[in-house]
């Protein structure tokens, strides 16, 4: 036999190499997420239930008392405690996470190897009399084989699948990131109308205290015979109206309460409250459209889930296309030929080889590659889309910021103080029958409408400025 030349054992080792590491599943990691969900960290996710001891047998089961609501202590966030709860806790988020694991796992697939074929049989097997000398046949004989397909490893069908897996990826990665951006937005705004919800119930409640207060002062009046009685009754008409608004403004506290409770993830009857303030204390000044815009482009995790499935619709044409490509299988095989009963030679062992070839004549999955071709020309579509859409929002982002802005620098700040000492000094006159009770329903209206817009001005500053943030997908203005 002729020795194996160095170049050949080189060659062949370059092969062996080559097809190892083309076997071979390496770890991937998906795309850097965008800047807003960096520093998010989510735990790992463990069962809700949890196991009931064992009772003992025929003992009854008592209902649980329900606990009182009113001992019940509430449970308090304030803003960055909220948002950290509604990322552990909001099964939206968890189960959107849930996409990137399954985009991982369609990863594991592409990258597997195919099994080999094993197969095993008898031919030349006597009918009805058995094989002799005198009476030949066959020889029987028993064939072992097994077959492997390549045709991944020749023509890059694996490694095709292995990149449109690992693009996949990269796109649940960025549909899980803007998932966490419209939360958190979420969470923020629901932060926010609490906080404005629980501050027109106290301002509400305030003008009854003020109205009971002069309701008391009428009735001192008239029992002096100072003023008539229809003056109390139109206080008490003041102080019914009064009564529904503060009905209606529990009503809003509870239904903005609700809608943070579920961002959460609470589902138990637990009271929740939160801690913070409307105030602001330096207002950001507002920039340009185009800006902002630059900056949406560079960390919208929308857009770059669009980019990236125009890019994922581009491996899968490359895919397709390596599949229009023949399977190739070759195959080796044993044979053992039971020769001495049936012809008088010695028994036999032998080998063979050879390949399968599938002859791609008429199916080279055109209709597949067309579709590929077609979900590719969507994408780019959809991406033109999405970016007109995203300067649409953005526009609205920043001029809702920018008026909200303006009418926070240039409300008066004195405004507020001037309206309470007018109703304050005209309540005290009122006490001393210097003003009628017109003039002090006038003053407490005229208070109560600009403690109103106080409220509505800072609560949309804080709106506006976080919804920039989340259409932008940066924290840019705090």
């Amino acid at each position: 036999m002729n020795k194996i030349t160095k170049f050949e054992h080189q060659s062949i080792c370059l092969f062996v190499l080559s097809f190892l590491n083309a076997c071979s599943v390496q770890e991937y990691q998906p795309a850097a997420l965008p800047v807003y969900t960096q520093k998010v960290e989510l735990p790992a996710i463990k069962p809700v239930t949890k196991e009931k001891p064992a009772l003992p047998e025929n003992k009854q089961v008592l209902p649980e008392k329900p606990v009182p609501i009113l001992k019940r202590q509430a449970q308090e966030f304030n803003l960055n405690q909220a948002v950290q709860t509604a990322l552990k806790a909001d099964p939206v988020i968890l189960a959107a996470f849930e996409g990137i694991n399954q985009a991982e796992a369609d990863l594991i697939t592409a990258g597997l190897l195919p099994n080999p074929d094993f197969s095993a049989g008898g031919s030349l097997i006597p009918l009805d009399k058995r094989f002799t000398v005198d009476r030949q046949g066959g020889p029987p004989q028993i064939d072992v084989g097994v077959a492997m397909p390549i045709d991944w490893f020749l023509f890059g069908k694996r490694a095709a699948a292995i990149v449109s897996g690992r693009l996949g990826v990269d796109v649940a990665a960025a549909d899980f990131a803007n998932t966490l951006r419209l939360r958190i937005a979420g969470t923020i705004a629901a932060f926010y109308t609490v906080l404005e919800a629980q501050a027109m119930l106290q301002l509400a409640q305030e003008n009854q205290d003020n109205l009971t207060k002069t309701e008391q002062i009428i009735l001192n009046r008239v029992s002096l015979g100072g003023v008539g009685t229809i003056e109390a009754d139109r206080i008490r008409l003041s102080i019914f109206t009064s009564h529904r608004d503060i009905h209606a403004r529990e009503l809003e506290l509870n239904a903005a309460l609700n809608q943070l409770r579920a961002l959460l993830g609470i589902a138990d009857d637990i009271p929740v409250a939160v801690k913070g303030t409307l105030e602001v204390a330096s207002p950001v000044k507002p920039f340009s459209i185009d800006t902002a815009f630059k900056w949406a482009e560079e960390n919208r995790p929308d857009l770059a889930s669009m980019q990236r499935q125009l890019d994922k619709a581009g491996a899968d044409v490359a895919l397709e296309e390596t599949k229009a490509y023949p399977q190739v299988t070759p195959k080796v095989g044993l044979t053992r030929q039971f020769q001495q009963q049936a012809i008088g030679f010695p028994d036999a062992n032998s080998w063979g080889a050879g390949v399968d070839i599938t002859m791609p004549i008429f199916d080279r999955n055109q209709g597949n590659i067309a579709k590929a071709k077609s979900v590719l020309t969507q994408s780019q579509f959809n991406l033109q889309t999405q970016r007109v859409n995203l300067r649409s929002e953005i526009d609205q982002a920043v001029n809702t910021y920018a008026s909200a802005y303006q009418i926070l620098v240039n409300d008066d700040p004195g405004q507020l103080e001037a309206a309470k000492n007018v109703r304050d000094k005209i309540n005290q006159a009122y006490a001393l029958g210097g003003k009628t009770l017109i003039e002090v329903l006038d003053a407490q209206r005229i208070y109560l409408e600009t403690y109103r817009m106080h409220i509505t001005g800072r609560s949309n500053y804080w709106h506006s400025l976080y919804q920039l943030n989340a259409a932008i997908g940066k924290d840019i203005l705090q």
